[in-house]
């Protein structure tokens, strides 16, 4: 992973510099210990580097944190650029500012959703007990298929080979002396696959075989394949307790998003809000020529 994928860029000096400005970032306590680093007169203490590291995204934070050195001379830098940045009068520039006005929104909209949907949420174990029954299909383990196949570069080779099967040679056998997929060393087993994991028009012979039918040969991107159907598992019940985090996530964006909903209708029928139609035609027909 590259780290200008990972860290802050100098790009998002503005944005860090608004995340100061609420969160206090990079603002050391009067006489607190444990200094890190100082950039002019601002101090980085292991405090302050823990706190961005808490505020990172989940799926960051263990990379993060094997990488303190790293992250530490990023942050050094963003408090370089920022301080520069002052001393040119760039907290001035009316481009900085509007892109700091829209930030500033989007964070304060962000903490009110917070507050006003998310922390309202609450979830039992009755209330996933029940969403689970009602949604057993969303949480079906899917239909998988297990096929031995056969590739090869042209539709004459595959012809010939099926011949030979037909007359009694073992797919197997046919499949470990010819095919060119790496597969071939299984006999041309390439073991259970769910549905919309293969290439399709492999897939769609797949679903037309009965189990230990040879079918092709296909034509895909790869060459031409001789397929065997050798087993097909129908779709199985998952039990509750083997999806209950997926269940949760689920029931989770279902009372988001009607909360979500709640909350703007109430604003909505509370607010005098007026749409001038004739406008707004006006703006799209400027814009469509």
């Amino acid at each position: 992973m590259r780290k200008t994928g990972l860290f802050l860029s100098a790009a998002a000096v503005l944005v860090v510099a608004l995340c100061m400005a609420v969160n206090g970032c990079g603002k050391s306590a009067e006489g607190q210990k444990d200094v890190l680093a100082r950039v002019g007169n601002t101090k980085i203490t292991v405090a302050d580097l823990d706190e961005r590291i808490a505020n990172m995204p989940p799926q960051y934070q263990n990379v993060i944190k094997k990488r303190k050195k790293d992250f530490l001379q990023e942050v050094i830098n963003d408090n370089l650029l920022y301080e520069e940045a002052l001393k040119e009068g760039f907290q001035k520039d009316k481009e900085a500012l509007k892109v700091i006005e829209e930030a500033k929104k989007k964070i304060i909209v962000a903490r009110f959703l917070k507050s006003k949907v998310e922390d309202a949420i609450k979830i039992t174990d009755e209330e996933i007990q029940e969403f689970y029954n009602a949604n057993k299909a969303s949480f079906m383990m899917p239909e998988k298929m297990r096929v031995s196949h056969i590739l090869v570069p042209t539709k004459a080779e595959a012809d010939e080979l099926l011949k030979k099967i037909q007359s009694g040679t073992p797919f197997e056998d046919v499949a470990r002396a010819k095919s060119m997929d790496p597969s071939a060393q299984n006999g041309g087993d390439i073991g259970y696959f769910p549905k919309g994991q293969l290439i399709p028009e492999f897939e769609s012979a797949c679903a037309s075989l009965k189990v230990g039918e040879i079918g092709g040969p296909v034509k895909t991107k790869l060459g031409y394949h001789l397929i065997k159907l050798t087993d097909r598992k129908p779709p199985q019940e998952r039990p509750l307790a083997d999806v209950r985090e997926a269940v949760k996530n689920a029931l989770y964006a279902s009372k988001r998003k009607e909360k979500f909903n709640e909350l703007l209708k109430e604003l909505t029928e509370k607010s005098n809000i007026v749409v001038n139609d004739k406008a707004l035609e006006g703006a799209e027909s400027a814009e469509s020529k």
